[in-house]
């Protein structure tokens, strides 16, 4: 079967399930602005329910695509005297584009290209995932792949929810992958928070298999010179020999994963001259592998994200969500519904991934001991087995209280009170 965008978002899109989702932290419906794209553009559109928000977008001229905004004060409107944007969902845009080393630009933005480099994105996914629960707490998570050329990431925890424009940008600065002054590298400061979340070993091992092996970065010649003229070594005196040597050899061998293994050799080795360079190394495949963030889409609390699920206009694929737990084998030629070829089973597949990052509702949640039961029945486990240990802190350091004294006597101070220097003296 194939549809029309206009049939998508008549007969096929989620919008029971869209509603569920944004609303899911009891926010009015009617306070959420919604914008329709099509023949014209229209914004701060509220509506009251699901089927109210299918009929507008289903009788909208020319629709293509569907954007979900902020929660308003009151109803969405452009006079924040009458309201004004109070709380918004902390997405995340990763966009392959911003990786110049792909050149995609815009002539090479193609769904083949971009499939090829799923992989880019599987890695930002899972470093943004990784930040946000250990730096910040987060997890109720929801993964959506683009529909083309990257994915978003959207955060539904409350405190998330409610942070101001600032405190967004914050979070951005703190995860991105910012570039070094000659814009060859990561800054240094991403290298630290690599470090600080103990994430060295996996860049390592993702660059190798999905980047050097799976994508074929160091097939090509091309591919091998940029990496090594990337690492900035050549401009040192003491290391000028080491370079020519190692663009010579680079050259020459049959396969990326051999010339791959060559490169961290002879760093190796050039860092018992200057120990540095394995900070350059780390700081080049940073920049490969980091992600790269679309700053404005984060920090505005304002800002307008396309909603998931939404038809992809120029690759007919539809912005489908993706198992957050399993995103590196997504494949979006196969797995990601398309309007040009439907299928109800690559969709329902999709939907059981749809949803705040807490377990779907009705859906059996695993604890302790391999069994089954609900949300509920698993939190009161969980109360009762600390009920069972209550006990009191000093019980629990070894030797905290001392022992008995002869005669049952008070203990005798042995040191002196002294006098707060706040506390003016008489």
């Amino acid at each position: 079967m194939q549809a029309t965008p206009q049939e998508y978002y008549q007969h096929l899109y989620p919008y029971q399930k869209l509603v569920e989702l944004l609303t899911c932290n009891g926010d009015e419906l009617a306070n959420i602005e919604f914008a329709l794209e099509g023949d014209v553009y229209k914004r701060y559109l509220s509506v009251t329910s699901a089927a109210e928000l299918k009929a507008e977008v289903a009788n909208f001229p020319g629709i293509a695509t569907v954007h979900f905004g902020a929660v308003y004060s009151y109803k969405p409107s452009s006079n924040t005297r009458l309201s004004a944007p109070v709380r918004r969902v902390l997405s995340f845009d990763i966009d392959l584009t911003d990786k110049a080393w792909l050149e995609l630009g815009q002539s090479g933005v193609t769904a083949a290209r971009c499939d090829k480099a799923w992989p880019v994105c599987a890695a930002s996914v899972e470093i943004l995932k990784r930040l946000l629960k250990e730096a910040f707490g987060y997890t109720r998570i929801l993964v959506v792949y683009s529909g083309r050329r990257g994915a978003h990431v959207h955060v539904f925890d409350q405190a998330a929810m409610s942070l101001c424009s600032e405190a967004r940008a914050a979070i951005v600065a703190y995860i991105n992958g910012n570039a070094s002054k000659d814009d060859l590298r990561c800054a240094s400061g991403v290298r630290q928070v690599m470090i600080m979340h103990n994430m060295r070993k996996e860049v390592y091992r993702w660059f190798r298999r999905a980047f050097v092996i799976g994508m074929g970065l160091f097939d090509g010649c091309a591919a091998r010179e940029e990496f090594v003229r990337r690492l900035g070594l050549d401009k040192y005196e003491s290391l000028t020999r080491a370079v020519e040597l190692l663009k010579d050899e680079v050259s020459r061998l049959d396969t990326g994963k051999e010339v791959w293994e060559c490169i961290r050799a002879k760093l190796v080795d050039m860092s018992a001259v200057e120990p540095w360079v394995i900070e350059q190394l780390d700081c080049t495949l940073l920049a490969y592998v980091w992600p790269a963030l679309d700053e404005n889409v984060t920090r505005d609390i304002a800002h307008l994200t396309k909603v998931p699920f939404a038809c992809h206009a120029k690759s007919g694929r539809v912005a489908c969500a993706v198992d957050a737990d399993a995103v590196w084998e997504f494949v979006p030629g196969l797995q990601a519904p398309q309007t040009l070829c439907w299928s109800q089973h690559a969709m329902d597949a999709a939907l059981a991934h749809f949803h705040d990052g807490t377990a779907p509702p009705g859906e059996p949640m695993e604890v302790e001991g391999g069994a089954t039961g609900s949300v509920e029945e698993a939190v009161e486990e969980v109360v009762a087995e600390v009920e069972g240990l209550v006990a009191d802190v000093e019980d629990l350091v070894a030797n905290a209280r001392p022992k008995p004294r002869a005669g049952n006597q008070p203990r005798k101070l042995t040191w002196t009170r002294k006098q707060s220097p706040l506390v003016p003296h008489n």
